[in-house]
């Protein structure tokens, strides 16, 4: 059972929302006694994260996409869209809850929460106080698909990288950077060095990366020794990342 507080900040409402839910039986809470605490069962929100939209699964990577490609941001369901670093954390924290449930996922599951949450943290870390105009990142999960999505509308890898290396040109040199060389070791700097440790997990691992960012599209795998960048007619605001485990 998770405390009304710990619920609002898994499903980012206030804690005044969550009370006028109860009340008309949009998100039932448990209490003891009718003076009692309000108190919610990990199940009851999870299956309320899943039912907030009925758009079927094979289409949220496009939602995802036209989200971070469109000029002006459409509008998503508010269970695919943490606004901040605290909201994005306690929904990882329940995926990761859920990925530790499943047998196959035992000896892994660590690891592609860590991925997730590097690339998740990383659009927070590298936009603070400079979101170009929607802050925070679009997050979901398909446990049938084995599919994880993150996008932002931030400034992008280019931009980030500009700041320490002032030479880069395109999109497509910078993701190669961002994948496979150590800028420095000094913060700010070395937040971007994150995407070196996902690329190799993912080496490692039965897992599978399709990453965006500008008009630079690259996909990672396991056994991978090579990027294979391209450069695309599409131009992404910031970034995304479709994971497959």
């Amino acid at each position: 059972m998770l405390s009304i507080g710990e619920t609002a900040k898994i499903l980012g409402v206030s804690i005044e929302n969550l009370r006028n839910w109860d009340k008309n039986g949009i998100l039932p809470s448990f209490r003891p006694s009718p003076s009692s605490k309000r108190y919610y069962r990990r199940e009851d929100i999870e299956n309320f994260l899943k039912k907030d939209t009925k758009i079927e699964e094979e289409n949220i990577a496009n939602l995802a996409k036209e989200w971070a490609i469109s000029k002006t941001p459409a509008s998503i369901p508010a269970s695919f869209y943490c606004e901040t670093n605290d909201v994005f954390s306690a929904r990882l924290q329940s995926l990761s809850i859920l990925l530790e449930r499943l047998p196959e996922l035992k000896e892994i599951f660590p690891l592609i929460i860590a991925i997730i949450g590097e690339i998740g943290n990383n659009s927070y870390n590298h936009n603070i106080g400079n979101w170009p105009d929607v802050p925070g990142i679009f997050f979901t999960y398909s446990l049938d698909k084995r599919q994880i999505i993150l996008a932002d509308r931030g400034r992008g890898i280019l931009k980030t990288l500009q700041r320490v290396v002032p030479n880069l040109k395109t999109d497509k040199e910078a993701l190669n950077i961002a994948f496979t060389k150590y800028i420095s070791g000094r913060a700010p700097e070395n937040r971007g060095n994150g995407l070196k440790f996902v690329k190799d997990v993912i080496s490692e691992n039965p897992f599978r990366l399709q990453f965006y960012t500008g008009n630079a599209e690259t996909e990672l795998k396991q056994n991978t020794t090579k990027l294979n960048i391209k450069t695309l007619d599409t131009k992404f605001h910031g970034c995304i990342a479709i994971i497959q485990y």
